[in-house]
């Protein structure tokens, strides 16, 4: 066969794995194994980072390391296509290079904040612990289901050598943990489906009928968008490569200064210091920390919600203000705190209730009492898998707790409710992107302090303790915001929503999976007193937390049922007002998001962020507005990409962290 009828060969293939993916959404079978490879080494080297180093590849809900990859992956189409048309088949399609970055999102934070960094140190912890000093072995070790724990005494070898080092010769010790795992991953995997089903039954409402922004996912699909024939257009626009430079010339200094202090640093991470005194002090130490990424993510938002984001921190601080000046000078974090969870309550269901007629129809198509059109706008949505999966889920979920040990009307209630605050958490993500945000509250200490323990029961605490450690127990993430992230990239490649859910779970299994192996290597093999910073000390503050909560009954007192109802007031107020008022320029988003670490660190990104919006559309117009866009691209990729260099620089060369998360 000659070399031109071989060129044109491979050409007719490459032309047809184009068309192949096209019509499959990108979900194809070399977009699948690539994805599933990349999810290994994903989780791998996040569980290195997070416990040696606490250093998070996968934070936040645009995760670094996910957008480093597409990059390369994107990179590697380049070469292929300078190399010439022999590589042709081989480049991955636009399509296919989003699903295997949403394959990468969902599984983010899962070697991490969301669960690695919880589920094992925490189970050896409650063990290591109980002894008569920290935890006495009756107060909750004594009654816990023997099955969960790869030890039941502080002195079995499995319990022992995480802190004390394996004996000489001796590996990791899998036959402890064989049963302990078997009993936990299903649990596990019971939570994420419900997460998925739950956020897939109101995705087409809030992609087609709400019309929700989704800024972070602008990202990737701007990023890869026209591949493989050419770069994007993004990625062709000197204004992105420019803010890009910036932000990598920006953790360039910091991270050289980290190696040689001689040399110059910037300190991104700043407060201001403690001068004020009386009601005033409520201002004093305000963090004044800059993220570039936090910036280029505000820039995209709609002018109310970055404004009521800054906003809202503010405003709590004048509430806070207020209390000192007429003489309540104590428990300001836990007033505010009820505050949000009286807001989280009403939104949840100010949003469940705007969705009432799609819920409706999507529960009469589930149990067949309702048969769609063909043509209708929704015909493609699996509604009959999303809603029976989130039944079948909480039905798993309350069987397993009860099976554990869990009386199941409080397992009903803590996996009744943790839906809901999940949706809130994906609603922030969706609509304000927030690159990191979680509750402010730990679900299920809310229903302690609501509940009380004395009414709750010891064993009911601690398994409802247990339990929250994937999810619950993280106070940066929440996998629902990443899922509807997710359904919203495979709507936009028209993947079949439920493909998109079976790919995004064949993922979660696999990191969950990986995660398991990688862990237990090395927290057996470094030892829990030579983990990084956080790991090395949580399981022992989770143990005497839980213990907290066992031995000081909690029981709500009248403050907290106002503060409770003063939020839940001023979060219906706010929905109502910007329902009838297209002009009201508050968002309650900006309210439930007012307190916790990743407002105070990025209110003043987020405030410069709207305000080079507002200048920009105020001056220019949306035609200026839309021209600096790629520079709001440029700062996010080029966080992205500098950050995932010096985690793995770090690696093998340590130094101190570039950045606080």
């Amino acid at each position: 066969m000659s070399d031109a009828a071989d060129t044109g060969a491979l050409e007719q293939r490459a032309g047809h794995n184009q068309s192949t993916a096209e019509a499959s959404g990108g979900i194809t079978g070399r977009a699948i194994t690539v994805g599933l490879i990349m999810v290994v080494a994903f989780t791998v080297i996040g569980c290195f980072g997070v416990f040696l180093r606490y250093e998070l590849i996968g934070t936040g809900y645009l995760p670094r390391g996910a957008i480093f990859i597409l990059l390369a992956l994107i990179g590697a189409n380049a070469a292929m296509r300078l190399a010439g048309r022999l590589t042709g088949r081989w480049r991955l399609t636009s399509r296919e290079l989003l699903v295997v970055f949403l394959m990468l999102m969902v599984v983010g934070a899962i070697a991490g904040q969301e669960f690695t960094q919880h589920f094992y140190l925490y189970l050896l912890g409650v063990v290591y612990y109980a002894t008569p000093d920290i935890a006495p072995p009756e107060l909750y070790l004594d009654s816990l289901n023997p099955l969960l724990l790869p030890g039941t005494s502080p002195q079995d070898g499995p319990i022992r050598w995480a802190w004390e080092g394996l004996p000489a010769g001796m590996g990791v010790p899998w036959r402890a943990w064989l049963m302990p795992l078997a009993v936990w991953t299903p649990f596990f995997f019971a939570v994420y489906w419900l997460v998925i089903c739950f956020m897939a039954v109101l995705a087409y409402r809030w992609e087609r009928e709400e019309r929700l922004l989704y800024p972070l996912v602008e990202v990737p699909m701007e990023t890869a968008s026209d591949e493989p024939s050419s770069a994007s257009q993004l990625m062709r626009n000197p204004l992105m490569w420019w803010a890009f430079a910036f932000a990598c010339v920006l953790y360039s200094i910091k991270g050289i200064h980290a190696y040689w202090p001689v040399l110059p640093d910037i300190d991104l991470q700043r407060e201001t210091q403690t001068v004020l005194g009386g009601p005033w002090s409520a201002f004093n130490r305000i963090p004044t920390h800059f993220y570039p990424e936090m910036v280029g993510v505000t820039y995209l938002l709609t002018s109310e919600v970055g404004f009521s984001l800054w906003f809202f921190y503010w405003f709590q601080k004048v509430e806070q203000f207020a209390r000192i000046a007429v003489g309540i000078d104590v428990g300001h974090y836990q007033f505010f705190e009820f505050q949000t969870m009286g807001g989280y309550l009403v939104l949840a269901a100010a949003l469940l209730w705007s969705a009432r007629g799609h819920l409706k129809r999507a529960v009469a198509v589930a149990v067949g009492a309702f048969k769609r059109d063909p043509d209708a706008p929704d015909a493609g949505e699996p509604y009959r898998l999303a809603v029976i999966g989130a039944i079948g889920s909480i039905a798993f979920i309350v069987w397993w707790g009860s099976w554990a040990g869990l009386n199941a009307a409080w397992g009903l209630v803590q996996y009744l409710l943790f839906p809901l605050v999940s949706l809130v958490v994906a609603r922030v993500v969706a609509e304000a992107g927030m690159f990191i945000y979680s509750s402010p509250f730990r679900l299920n200490e809310a229903i302690f302090q609501v509940a009380g323990t004395e009414r709750i029961g010891q064993q009911n605490v601690t398994l409802m303790t247990m339990m929250s450690w994937t999810q619950i127990r993280s106070t940066a993430t929440m996998n629902m915001a990443a899922v509807a992230q997710a359904l919203k990239i495979g709507s936009e490649t028209r993947a079949d929503r439920a493909k998109v859910m079976g790919v995004a779970m064949a993922a979660i299994a696999v990191a969950i999976l990986a995660s398991h192996a990688a862990s237990l290597y090395i927290i057996y093999n470094w030892g829990v007193p030579k983990l990084g910073w956080w790991p090395s000390g949580a399981s022992l503050g989770t143990t005497t937390r839980l213990v907290r909560y066992l031995e000081v009954p909690t029981a709500m007192q009248p403050g907290d049922w106002g503060a409770m109802t003063l939020g839940g007031a001023m979060t219906w107020a706010l929905v109502s007002l910007r329902r009838y008022y297209v002009w009201w320029p508050l968002h309650p988003l900006g309210f439930i998001t007012w307190m916790g670490w990743p407002i105070h660190r990025y209110w003043m990104s987020i405030f410069i962020g709207w305000l080079w919006k507002a200048t920009v559309v105020r001056l220019g117009g949306y035609r200026a507005y839309n021209h600096l866009r790629p520079i709001a691209f440029g700062l996010i990729l080029g966080v992205s990409v500098i950050l995932t260099i010096w985690i793995v620089i770090h690696y093998f060369a340590p130094a101190p962290s570039i950045v606080r998360e």
